[in-house]
């Protein structure tokens, strides 16, 4: 089979005329994405071979004879043989903005505080080849240390990644061009949401007693979420006093210290009057929270004992900068008391976590990454997670983990690229309903019987077996359930297809 590969200039304005003969090699297909990976051998003028580094980020697309797009994604790497020397230049390890995190060693402070740089970035190499970010993790350095590595670093990094090496005889000269799917360039750039998940769990000292009598209730901290989200749990350290037996409930509250939600119940029995430990609290129906809204979230039981109650914990340090406690007295709401901090407003040790649907969250983080994409659509999946990310990891393999929690429909979360460049989030579809079949002769076939041409595989499909009458669907789909078809290699050369 005839293919035709055609390079486009990085800001897709334009076609580039290499003058070589291209062959492909492999082409790589994956439900992640679409088109994943692929490799192309140039021959010709070897003057023209070395220019093909140029083509590092650039566009590629390949068609079949009709003009149908077969794959399509960027050249991340180039590999040129001349006789016998060997020259690579490569994306792989290119990063073009840089920011140093690192633990400052003082003598009053020997574990030492983390500390961030401010980014560093080379403009010149983020128009050429987009933004690839990279954060350094160093220890015991200082201030001009850390900016010092970060901009020595960012010098040397901003550049392809090149290597010369000699091979054990001579070649005839070639480029091996290896490109990826658009789908990778989301692992350029980390992702951090920090809403969704508001917590402070000290150390700090302080407790707090409360429903001994009517003027020690209802401590709770306040709090401003910076975006909306569901809230869902709320979590507290308390113990009990005596043997309390009523309930305990989380209440959230507006700033006045209005109800607006109450949580399921937590026996007041289970808790230990010796230890203080954490308890969740379950809003059996999320409250939407709205951005920039002040709030209150705390605890309280129905009525009070003065033998019987309870104690919760609280931080006299004051560690988280966002609210601080109040309790109310019986006739209005005022600070938590302070041993350590006279006049001060001790907060509680809580966390109050929300939830949002993991299709949401996929679009945003895609969206937070996207730097060629023309359009980015998720469906809701029913399946709710804090949004929250604090890890440092990327935007590729946060969407990663979220696609493999499924839907509601416990289906695994697909995506695709378009050759327009348009990603697409999908549901996994049914696996009772196969929509390809392979034949005797390993062949894939549509419904209609239409045979598949090996360079378009049924990615993202289930497929069943008709090379006997002794398999009848759908009696058989439990005795011979259809195989999800989730990767696919292709060897144009020999017409091999490899099929996971």
């Amino acid at each position: 089979m005839t293919f035709s590969v055609h390079f486009s200039t990085r800001d897709f304005s334009s076609p580039i005329l290499t003058g070589l003969k291209a062959e492909l090699l492999r082409l790589d297909w994956s439900v992640y994405g679409g088109p994943e990976r692929a490799e192309i051998r140039l021959t010709g003028d070897e003057g023209k071979l070395i220019e093909v580094t140029r083509l590092l980020r650039c566009p590629v697309m390949i068609n079949d004879l009709t003009g149908t797009p077969v794959w399509w994604g960027y050249v991340e790497e180039v590999v040129i043989f001349i006789g016998e020397v060997q020259f690579r230049v490569s994306l792989e390890g290119l990063y073009n903005r840089v920011r140093v995190c690192y633990g400052f060693m003082t003598p009053e402070n020997p574990s030492g505080d983390l500390s961030v740089t401010e980014v560093a970035d080379d403009l010149p190499s983020q128009r050429d080849y987009g933004i690839k970010e990279v954060t350094l993790y160093r220890e015991n350095i200082d201030d001009d240390f850390a900016e010092s590595l970060r901009d020595t670093f960012l010098q040397a990094a901003a550049l392809p990644k090149s290597s010369l090496s000699r091979q054990s005889k001579p070649v005839k000269s070639s480029a091996v061009v290896r490109c990826a799917g658009w789908i990778k360039t989301l692992s350029w750039q980390p992702y951090e949401n920090l809403e969704g998940f508001y917590a402070n769990a000290g150390p700090g000292p302080g407790t707090f007693v409360f429903d001994q009598s009517a003027s020690y209730r209802y401590p709770s901290q306040v709090f401003t979420p910076g975006a909306a989200g569901s809230l869902k749990y709320a979590y507290f350290q308390i113990r009990c006093i005596g043997s309390p037996s009523r309930d305990l409930y989380a209440q959230l509250r507006d700033s006045t210290g209005t109800v607006l939600a109450t949580s399921e119940a937590v026996a007041g029995s289970g808790l230990s009057n010796i230890t203080y430990r954490w308890v969740r609290f379950t809003f059996s129906t999320p409250f939407n929270l709205v951005g920039g809204t002040t709030y209150m979230i705390g605890v309280m039981s129905p009525t009070t004992d003065p033998t019987n109650h309870f104690a919760i914990r609280t931080d006299e340090n004051q560690g988280y900068e966002n609210g601080f406690g109040q309790f109310f007295n019986g006739t209005s709401w005022v600070n938590l008391p302070s041993i350590t901090n006279p006049g001060g407003a001790p907060d509680l040790l809580f966390r109050a976590l929300c939830i949002t649907d993991t299709g949401i969250q996929i679009s945003a983080i895609a969206n937070s990454g996207n730097q060629f994409f023309t359009r980015i659509s998720a469906p809701n999946s029913g399946v709710l997670t804090c949004p929250y990310r604090e890890n440092g990891t990327d935007c590729l393999m946060e969407i990663q983990m979220l696609m493999a929690l499924g839907t509601v429909n416990h289906r695994k979360m697909l995506a695709r690229v378009s050759p327009e460049r348009q990603l697409e989030f999908y549901e996994q579809p049914d696996p009772a309903h196969p929509s390809i079949y392979m034949d005797r002769q390993g062949r894939f076939n549509t419904h209609q019987g239409i045979i598949l041409k090996p360079y378009f595989p049924p990615i993202g499909k289930f497929a069943g077996y008709t090379g006997t009458s002794r398999i009848m669907m759908p009696f058989d789909r439990n005795r011979t359930p259809a195989c999800f078809i989730e990767r696919a290699a292709y060897w144009p050369k020999t017409g091999r297809v490899k099929i996971n």
